[in-house]
């Protein structure tokens, strides 16, 4: 036991009940059997999948299959889970937080609060009809505004973006998909890719507006939302908006602790804060200045927090994660180094074989880096065989022999 434990269990607080904070709960549990552990989760629910919210657009919530475990396991695991509950300071020289109104000790204390979705500064944002997606509660406003509506408009071309379009289009109501950037997916599509890929989002009715800026919203006399205006003053109806631009790091809880900060956390790859025995993963958090915003690798920062936390001694390995995106009734699939950013390599470094199919929506692009098999972008069938060509990643291989294996 390390010091200030008294001879009692350790105690090990985890603000947050994401992937991040589910996994420090898991990984702290596993490192001390008689550890006492309390998440603390601002949603009055347990902890969820929220990678799957969107499949409930426009059909009755089932909480029970979005839930990562249920209240037995949490019972069976000794984690004390207090619903509805914000941390709101921290105390690190008393080594304490407040929460609801009360404190509690920590010995160790790990940060996953994760992220909020951005709401810029649009004019007439507080009207009705206007919707983020992040929470259970955001879906169950999303589907209420649905009823009788004919037309949405999706501002932000990004996953939860495209998700909410394709969701909201298989109910039948007119989608229209807003992206302020020159085409979708641009940091991880070429143009080529791009294009085949909006090319699929279009076929299914869904109109995509790329290089578009929204500069407000105008409403009716009942204060619903009517219709979305240009920066170009050309405007959209809308009988309800979903605004899908990006998400920022919930970090007012470590402003004015000496926790130290620019726009995330900083930690290293212990996930250790520069305070001792507090420390951060997920969406909150930048390793070594890296930040990844992706729920497998907040599940791992999280695993290896509360290792520590626990008296451990993990260490977070950053991988490159496959940018995977299962919408629109395709897949795109893009991973290791695709070019796009080149790093300091010149284009003279890179060979490319590409391959495209316009009316199946298909697309394969394979990047070559002196000899090696560096990047792949996939779109349609080709993303079936992705698990294949990301083992073959940095490897002395030819274009045949991968070719061979995404097309046969």
């Amino acid at each position: 036991m390390s010091a200030g434990f008294s001879g009692g269990s350790r105690q090990i607080l985890i603000a947050g009940n994401g992937a991040a904070g589910f996994s420090a709960a898991k990984a702290a549990r596993a490192q001390d059997p008689d550890a006492e552990i309390t998440m603390f989760c601002a949603e009055n629910r347990l902890p969820y999948y929220r990678l799957r919210l969107c499949d409930y657009i426009g059909k009755n919530i089932d909480y029970d299959k979005l839930k990562l475990n249920s209240e037995e396991w949490f019972e069976k695991n000794r984690i004390r889970v207090e619903l509805g509950a914000k941390v709101t300071a921290i105390h690190p020289g008393k080594k304490k937080i407040a929460a609801s109104g009360r404190e509690y000790h920590y010995d160790s204390l790990i940060l996953a609060t994760g992220s909020t979705p951005i709401m810029p500064p649009f004019k007439g944002k507080e009207l009705k009809g206007i919707h983020t997606v992040w929470t259970v509660e955001d879906i169950a406003g999303i589907n209420e505004s649905l009823q009788g509506a004919k037309k949405a408009v999706v501002i932000g071309g990004g996953l939860l973006g495209l998700e909410a379009a394709y969701k909201i289009s298989e109910t039948g109501i007119g989608v229209s998909l807003i992206e302020a950037m020159p085409r979708l997916l641009p940091k991880q599509l070429d143009e080529d890719g791009s294009e085949v890929f909006r090319n699929k989002v279009e076929s299914l009715g869904i109109s995509v507006l790329c290089g578009k800026s929204v500069e407000g919203f105008e409403g009716d006399i009942k204060g619903h939302v009517k219709s979305v205006r240009m920066t170009d003053s050309t405007r959209l109806e809308a009988d309800i908006v979903i605004v899908a631009v990006g998400v920022a790091p919930n970090t007012d809880l470590c402003r004015n602790c000496g926790i130290i900060m620019d726009r995330f956390v900083e930690v290293n790859e212990k996930m250790e804060t520069n305070i001792k025995d507090i420390y951060a993963a997920g969406d909150v958090a930048s390793v070594n200045g890296k930040w990844f915003g992706q729920w497998a690798v907040a599940g791992k920062q999280g695993q290896v927090a509360g290792t520590n936390a626990a008296g451990g001694n993990a260490i977070y390995k950053a991988a490159d994660v496959p940018y995977v995106l299962a919408t629109m009734g395709t897949r795109v699939v893009c991973s290791g180094d695709t070019g796009i950013a080149r790093s300091g390599n010149s284009v003279a470094d890179y060979k490319t074989e590409r391959k495209i199919d316009k009316k199946a929506f298909s697309y394969s692009k394979l990047i070559f880096r002196n000899g090696l098999f560096v990047g792949f972008m996939l779109v349609g069938e080709p993303a079936k065989a992705f698990n294949k060509l990301q083992a073959m990643l940095m490897t002395e291989v030819s274009a045949e022999a991968v070719n061979n294996i995404l097309h046969n």
